[in-house]
């Protein structure tokens, strides 16, 4: 990215410290080191069980339903974003979604930002295994990365992957059942992303299958074929190598609100990323 994440938070971090609101399940020594690494960035608050029990040198608030609770004092002001943590995900936006209604949560997108192990950074517009099927909710998801880029003042380049090569859909493009007629329904969904984005200008380019092309050209927002393969390109980035997850953000709503994946166990840069973003929306 001409402008990486880093330099955002940087930038944003220098407004002062924010609280932050934490979702923790069960001690581990590895995230509580990185929560203690993140106490720099921001004053953190811990929400968790009651059988979590207090953790020494953190503001802990423990309850009967950490999920209400975390959403609860986000909601109530009482702190100024949070990040989900450990708590479970659907129980805590369930939560989240009773107290400001669903009217307000509605348009709801979730984005990430993931680091490969030469430090280069991208989106990924769809990384739950139901969502993105669609050439509606892939230009749905890509129109939510482009306007929260437009708010950090990045410009998109867009690369949208399918599941099968250019020549091999030439040759087989007649087909529509079938394993192959599934794979050439994610080409024809990627050349209609590219043309919906075309028409507004937008650098864009179907990149068939080549994931590796598309990051290296330069892309700062990768399209999957569909949530499910973007889900496990964001697993296998933590598992393998030295690829990292940035931030797992759910944008539009009324408060700061930074997902994650359970599988992470340091929290330090969604922190740092839910502090800077805090601030950024500062007056």
């Amino acid at each position: 990215m001409p402008k990486t994440i880093e330099d955002i938070i940087r930038e944003n971090l220098k407004k002062g410290k924010q609280k932050i609101g934490f979702g923790l399940l069960k001690k581990d020594k590895e995230i509580i080191t990185s929560l203690r690494k993140a106490k720099k960035y921001a004053n953190l608050v811990i929400v968790g069980p009651k059988s979590l029990g207090k953790i020494s040198g953190f503001d802990c608030v423990l309850a009967k339903n950490p999920e209400k609770k975390l959403a609860e004092i986000l909601y109530q002001g009482e702190v100024n974003g949070i990040v989900r943590g450990t708590i479970d995900d659907f129980k805590t936006f369930e939560a989240y979604q009773d107290f400001v209604g669903k009217k307000k949560t509605a348009k709801m997108k979730e984005l990430a930002v993931l680091e490969d192990g030469y430090g280069r950074q991208f989106f990924i517009s769809e990384a739950s295994n139901p969502a993105g099927w669609t050439k509606e909710e892939k230009i749905h998801n890509v129109e939510g990365i482009i306007e929260f880029m437009k708010e950090l003042k990045m410009k998109p380049k867009i690369g949208v992957i399918a599941g099968t090569r250019h020549d091999t859909y030439k040759r087989k493009k007649k087909i529509k059942t079938g394993v192959v007629g599934i794979l050439n329904k994610t080409y024809e969904q990627a050349e209609a992303v590219v043309k919906h984005f075309k028409r507004k200008r937008y650098q864009i380019k179907n990149y068939a299958i080549e994931l590796n092309g598309a990051v290296e050209d330069g892309c700062n927002i990768i399209v999957p074929p569909n949530g499910m393969v973007g889900n496990q390109w964001f697993r296998a980035l933590c598992l393998i190598g030295k690829g990292k997850i940035l931030i797992c953000s759910r944008t539009n709503l009324p408060h700061v609100y930074e997902d994650n994946s359970r599988n992470e166990k340091d929290f330090s840069f969604h922190i740092k990323w839910a502090a800077a973003w805090a601030n950024s929306k500062k007056k």
